[in-house]
């Protein structure tokens, strides 16, 4: 699979613009955007959409309306050579995966927090601070690999079906970016993109803030080790990055938000104990030299 580092930099264009809109106020109400009457929503409330009905486009749109958010607040870093390894990786465990053909993008967010992030429609965000914990490329595959469940299980998507998300689905989520960049040059509307922006932001802040069901924490991790074999890898990196985790002081700062949105490290490990016993005998692989040589 291609690799684009093309596609983050327009991904993070995306973010800054919508960043600056999120500084304006909805004024108009007679405002079309593509077949959508933006102003109209606005002013009427915002009409909702039955979250079941969500297709595959339309969550692409949505993982990619979140990213913009997430990349807002936390930029990618510079160097091209580690957000291209870290596609690279992401993608090969991903061409494993039960959705192999989504549009998957993976990048490094330039924070110390150690965390890592999904979206729906295949985008999928490392910390900087989460990969200075790591010794081998297996253990970025079981951080990513996690994350690329969330994706393939549409966890996501299942808390807004499930009504815990508490602010409205509306059309004007799904306002794609070719229709935002066709019209963010009129003021007027440039106004009204922001009321959009305002839900993608909620509805993104939301879910990295309160964090998905711990239910799911667990399935991402079981069939996280599945897919982290499936791809070659040593599965017991897994295994590693909880006890990397669990070896850091709970006060930490850097720690905090992955401890609010996830089970303790103790927890995970417990629950992932018996499914080792489950996995295929294989020769996984470490890969520590590419690794290091790579963060270098």
């Amino acid at each position: 699979m291609a690799i684009s580092i093309k596609k983050l930099s327009i991904l993070t264009l995306f973010a800054t613009s919508l960043s600056a809109l999120l500084l304006s106020a909805c004024q108009s109400t007679d405002i079309k955007i593509g077949d959508i009457n933006v102003g109209h929503l606005v002013h009427h409330g915002l009409e909702a959409v039955n979250a079941r009905a969500i297709d595959e486009e339309q969550e692409i749109q949505i993982g990619l309306n979140m990213s913009a958010v997430l990349l807002g607040a936390r930029p990618l870093v510079e160097q091209n050579n580690i957000n291209h390894y870290v596609n690279q990786v992401g993608m090969w465990l991903a061409s494993h995966s039960d959705r192999p053909d989504l549009p998957w993008t993976f990048g490094v967010i330039n924070s110390e927090s150690i965390n890592a992030f999904a979206a729906p429609g295949g985008y999928i965000f490392i910390t900087s601070g989460m990969i200075a914990q790591l010794d081998n490329e297996a253990q970025l595959a079981a951080v990513l690999a996690h994350e690329i469940i969330h994706v393939t299980e549409q966890h996501h998507l299942q808390a807004i079906q499930e009504g815990t998300l508490r602010v409205a689905l509306t059309e004007s989520l799904f306002v794609t970016t070719q229709v935002y960049q066709q019209n963010t040059s009129a003021s007027s509307k440039q106004v009204a993109y922001s009321e959009w922006a305002k839900t993608a932001t909620d509805t993104a802040q939301y879910l990295y803030v309160k964090g998905l069901d711990r239910g799911d924490e667990y399935i991402a991790d079981e069939y996280g080790i599945r897919l982290l074999a499936k791809a070659g890898y040593d599965p017991y990196a897994f295994v590693d990055n909880l006890q990397l985790l669990s070896s850091i002081s709970p006060d930490d700062t850097a720690l905090a938000l992955m401890y609010k949105t996830h089970p303790t490290p103790g927890q995970r490990l417990a629950e992932i104990a018996g499914h080792l016993d489950n996995l295929p005998v294989t020769d996984g692989l470490l890969l520590t030299d590419r690794f290091v040589k790579v963060m270098r």
